[in-house]
């Protein structure tokens, strides 16, 4: 994952929520896994089961977005 560094330039910052930006959540998630294994502050095996965590957040996430598109319609 390749370093980044963001400058504020004093536009006012959008207010996120864990309903809409879910993809975002879950990346910036996955890239603090990721930066926790590398610095060796979890394990492999730590690594792989918080993974399969955020998978199964991800799932029912995309299983409960559906139902409510089907009701929606």
């Amino acid at each position: 994952m390749a370093h980044r560094e963001f400058i504020y330039i004093g536009e006012p910052l959008p207010k996120l929520n864990e309903k809409e930006h879910a993809a975002f959540f879950l990346n910036l998630q996955k890239g603090i896994l990721l930066s926790l294994k590398q610095r060796n502050l979890l394990t492999p095996a730590q690594y792989q089961e918080c993974l399969a965590e955020l998978g199964k957040r991800e799932n029912k996430n995309q299983i409960r977005n559906t139902i409510k598109q089907k009701h929606s319609l």
